[in-house]
């Protein structure tokens, strides 16, 4: 790892905390989207994988995490009776995708939070890169 390691392993991380808060907050905007109760939901919950970064070399542990993929959650959704709706199939049921709010909430939360840090570690970083130069005069 070199004297600047820390910003690329935190800056990488900033990334998929930026695709996670990205894709819980599709999650929760369209958690009311309805489909007829006969076809699959209209909206699928999305999930972000991570995935370590390979190192350079051997001697070296990874260097940062990257956006492996994002799983796409189930498409039978939840349904509910509401034959007053325009999209209730012939027994009057709609289909609600099956996204937990709660659950968003707390990957939410988890999120921002692994953001912060990294951000913090960049600031660090940053702050001692500046000692470091002035050292010499």
């Amino acid at each position: 790892m070199t004297m600047f390691g820390a910003l690329p392993i935190s800056g990488s991380g900033m990334e998929v905390a930026q695709s996670w808060i990205d894709a819980t907050g599709g999650n929760i905007a369209n958690m009311n989207d309805l489909a007829p109760g006969n076809l699959p939901a209209a909206y699928r919950e999305q999930e972000v994988v991570a995935a370590p970064l390979p190192s350079s070399s051997p001697a070296t542990p990874g260097e940062g995490v990257g956006l492996a993929g994002i799983l796409l959650g189930p498409s039978n959704g939840k349904l509910a009776y509401d034959p007053s709706s325009p999209l209730a199939d012939a027994q009057g049921y709609v289909k609600y995708p099956s996204v937990n709010l709660a659950q968003q909430m707390v990957n939410l939360v988890m999120a921002q939070t692994s953001y912060q840090a990294n951000a913090a570690v960049v600031a660090r970083a940053k702050q001692v890169y500046q000692s470091a130069l002035t050292l010499g005069s």
